[in-house]
């Protein structure tokens, strides 16, 4: 009967309709948790210290980011050092100690480390910055409520976010991954021990697990907020090939 099929599509559009307006409450409460709209977009620039930690052996790192997707990142370990940069537009790395030349990265490497390179979250303007987001229902994570968000963009693949439900903070990130051997795994990012830099509550702790193993934890250990970077700092060097 057409009815039911009339009643169908209804109840399908009254979901969807649904759905959107419980993201758009998801947004909300997201950006006023953090700290509001305000604040957010008064934060241009940061400076941050930290380490990572990768299977017993740590990497200090020394970054440096601006609004809307510049970084740059100066890793050390065993007396090695690395330098990978972004100006939103062209991605690359340096290794002064075994050439003088920097190189651009290509592929994936390039498409993962500009993704990273963005300053805000997946839910402050989202759709101005090609997120789709579909609120994906409520789970329990970690033994609290929480509210799962579907993330689709043309750089990735899908993924979800993990939001609590007390505190809107993102408490993690899942996507599946396939290792070099090709088994696919869950890639788990957990965010915790939030502090807030110029009124904005950020993650100071992201904890990395492939399938049930711990692949690395980055501490950031100091935050500046709004420093002068001069010009220049992200852009290509004049070194490159």
């Amino acid at each position: 009967m057409q009815l039911w099929r009339w009643l169908g599509v209804a109840l399908v559009m009254t979901l969807g309709a649904a759905r959107a307006d419980t993201m758009a409450d998801l947004i909300r409460s997201h950006i006023e948790a953090i700290g509001g709209r305000e604040r957010i977009t008064a934060l241009k620039t940061m400076h941050v210290v930290g380490h990572v930690t990768t299977e017993g052996r740590t990497q200090k790192f020394d970054l440096l980011a601006r609004r809307p997707n510049s970084i740059r990142v100066t890793t050390t370990a065993e007396g090695r050092t690395l330098i990978q940069g972004c100006d939103g537009t062209v991605a690359w790395r340096l290794q002064p100690d075994q050439s003088p030349q920097a190189h651009r990265m290509q592929g994936m490497e390039a498409t993962d480390f500009m993704g990273e390179a963005e300053f805000d979250d997946q839910l402050v303007d989202p759709e101005s910055r090609g997120y789709q987001l579909d609120y994906a229902g409520e789970v329990t994570y970690q033994g609290h409520k929480a509210y799962k968000v579907l993330v689709t963009t043309l750089r990735l693949k899908p993924y979800f976010l993990i939001l609590d439900a007390e505190t809107y903070f993102i408490v993690a990130q899942v996507a599946r991954q396939t290792d070099a051997s090709g088994q696919t795994l869950t890639k788990e990012t957990r965010y915790s021990d939030f502090a807030p830099l110029d009124g904005v509550l950020l993650p100071r702790r992201f904890t990395v697990y492939l399938g049930e193993r711990q692949q690395s934890e980055t501490v950031l250990e100091t935050m500046e907020a709004n420093v002068v970077i001069k010009p220049g700092t992200f852009a290509l060097p004049d070194t490159a090939r």
